[in-house]
């Protein structure tokens, strides 16, 4: 499963948190800023009808208009029809004599009629505090959204680590949790309904697992142990017939398939055994080991199987390569490559251990396969009818890299096959 998009559940409940927040806050500043332009717009038209009721009311009293004309500009036009009178509003900047800088301006024009004549009258609200409160307002709503992002991102810090500490603990219990183990789970104070639940469910799934390991174990035990029995008196009765020259001259085919078979069956549960154990983490005495020594040893012990089939065997070993493995674990892996190399290796040239950097290689000259290179490490898998010491060996030589924490590949270059460990 792909995990690089993956985030914790606290993060991603503090960021729904954050964006539902900055809808809401965005909302609410529509909505602020909706009702402070009808505000202002109310505020600004009760100012124009008080000066516009006062300019009719001098009109009227045929008055002179100097006291007002701060605030209002009035002219003697052509009396018109009153429903071509419409008041027209706009804003613009006037420039301020005293402080030599524009300042805005709302500016309401309209016509005025007192008895036969009609007067254009423009009317002026300095809006320059109102646009200050909106400025005020707005960023008094940022601020506020800021501090609160904060508050809500500090706040699931400090949760994350005390309300979701027993939750820690728990997947910490289940990371390290192995097989065989026989203890149960050490349990987590905590009064969270869904910890509770959870560790709960953690302990069964571990006595289930627990229990039905237990069983395999013991069958596989027996059945390895019942094995060897009928296996010894096979093996027994074959080496009879085997020093038996009359029946070897008459069913030396069948004898040799017989053998071949009691041997491949009797490796077959020691080896089956040992891949249990492996999967189950039995090994767990890993160590950092110089290779070299332990190479040379296991070459020598095959020295003679290797000139018996015609084949050669170098070695260029760096003497400061070192694996961290098992040591028992180390050994299967070089058995391994090392009978896979001899039972497929040609005589077109030799066979090659070489150690490098991290890196351990064992190759070989051969035909290139004749199936995927990624059923190599398949279990049991059969190719050109060939019996399963293909697959039931790099099987568990790929078990053991994959607990030991080993990276293993697989080349075929130069009519070689190259198999190469590396530490990750």
């Amino acid at each position: 499963m792909n995990n690089r998009h993956a985030f914790k559940l606290l993060s991603k409940t503090t960021l729904i948190y954050l964006v539902f927040t900055f809808f809401a806050f965005s909302a609410s500043a529509v909505l602020l800023m909706r009702n402070t332009d009808r505000f202002i717009d109310k505020e600004i038209e009760g100012y124009f009808r008080y000066y516009e009721h006062r300019v009719q009311k001098l009109l009227r009293m045929d008055r002179q208009l100097q006291d007002i004309e701060r605030h209002a500009f009035v002219v003697s036009i052509e009396a018109t029809e009153p429903a071509e009178f419409v008041p027209v509003y706009r804003d613009t900047l006037i420039l301020n004599a005293e402080t030599e800088a524009r300042q805005p301006y709302r500016i309401k024009t309209l016509v005025i009629r007192e008895e036969d004549q009609a007067y254009l009258v423009s009317l002026r609200r300095n809006s320059e505090d109102f646009e200050k409160l909106k400025e005020m307002i707005f960023g008094a709503l940022i601020q506020v959204f800021i501090g609160l992002a904060l508050v809500i991102v500090l706040f699931n810090t400090l949760l994350s680590g005390h309300f979701f500490q027993p939750f820690n603990r728990i997947l910490q219990q289940m990371k390290s949790y192995k097989v065989g183990t026989a203890a149960s789970p050490q349990p987590v104070r905590t009064n969270t309904v869904e910890f509770i639940r959870m560790q709960q469910l953690f302990t069964r799934m571990v006595e289930r697992i627990e229990g039905d390991y237990r069983n395999l174990k013991e069958y596989t035990e027996h059945m390895a142990h019942e094995l060897q029995t009928p296996l010894t008196v096979m093996r027994s009765k074959m080496e009879s017939l085997i020093a038996d020259t009359q029946v070897m001259r008459r069913h030396h085919s069948a004898v040799k398939i017989l053998s071949d078979e009691i041997t491949h069956l009797s490796k077959l549960g020691t080896t089956l055994n040992l891949l249990t154990k492996i999967e189950n983490q039995e090994f767990n005495r890993s160590e950092r080991i110089v290779t070299q020594p332990v190479i040379e040893r296991h070459v020598e012990a095959i020295h003679e199987l290797v000139a018996l089939k015609s084949l050669t065997i170098e070695a260029d070993l760096d003497k400061d390569h070192t694996l961290v493995i098992d040591p028992f674990l180390l050994d299967i892996v070089l058995k391994n490559l090392l009978r896979n190399a001899i039972s497929y290796g040609t005589p077109n040239g030799p066979i090659r251990i070489v150690t490098f950097a991290d890196t351990l290689e064992v190759s070989n000259y051969g035909a290139p396969l004749s199936f995927p290179a990624e059923k190599l490490f398949e279990r049991f898998s059969h190719h050109n009818g060939l019996r399963a010491s293909l697959g039931l060996g790099l099987s568990l030589v790929k078990k053991v890299c994959e607990v030991s924490g080993i990276e293993i590949g697989y080349v075929y270059r130069d009519g070689q096959h190259v198999f190469s460990l590396s530490s990750v």
